[in-house]
């Protein structure tokens, strides 16, 4: 009896614990959001379809600044962070630092970017770290797009584009 007794508890006490860490992970990615909300919304969209990202595209191409899109897009800065610190530790820290003091010499935007949008402003200067943290956190886990993915789905979707001429 005693080993039962020991087992529901240890079971117990796992449980508690385990139901735990989703909750304060959960908390982290709504404050995460709620930051996302508040700082960078107003120049970053959420989310860029593939159909935004071709729009994007192509007005570069041109020599355009893209129309639709003010700055990019979370899900594609997401990946492309990723891309050069795919271990959330390192992602965190470089997000954290490059809202914080951001430059071009140390960001990971594609050149183009920097043409038609500059870099961004220091918005991480008036933030909390733990606001800094939990947007960084949200950024990394929010997103499961892999860059050279998208990249590559963006550019199959110029080609059929461009082999349909009437398509927008």
């Amino acid at each position: 009896m005693n080993i039962l007794k020991s087992l529901t508890l240890g079971v117990a006490v796992l449980a508690t614990v385990s139901s735990a860490v989703p909750e304060a992970d959960r908390e982290i990615m709504e404050r995460g959001y709620r930051v996302y909300k508040e700082n960078c919304s107003l120049c970053h969209m959420e989310r860029a379809t593939l159909w935004d990202f071709l729009k994007a595209r192509l007005s570069v191409l041109s020599g355009k600044r893209p129309e639709n899109i003010d700055a990019p897009p979370m899900n594609l800065v997401s990946a492309r962070v990723k891309e050069f610190y795919p271990n959330e530790i390192e992602f965190v820290e470089f997000v954290k630092d490059y809202i914080t003091n951001p430059s071009k010499s140390k960001g990971v935007c594609k050149p183009a970017a920097y043409t038609f949008f500059g870099t961004m402003p220091p918005i991480g200067q008036g933030m909390s770290e733990e606001d800094k943290d939990a947007v960084a956190r949200w950024l990394y886990h929010n997103y499961s797009d892999v860059w050279s993915e998208l990249f590559k789905r963006v550019k199959e979707l110029q080609r059929k584009r461009e082999a349909i001429p009437e398509l927008p």
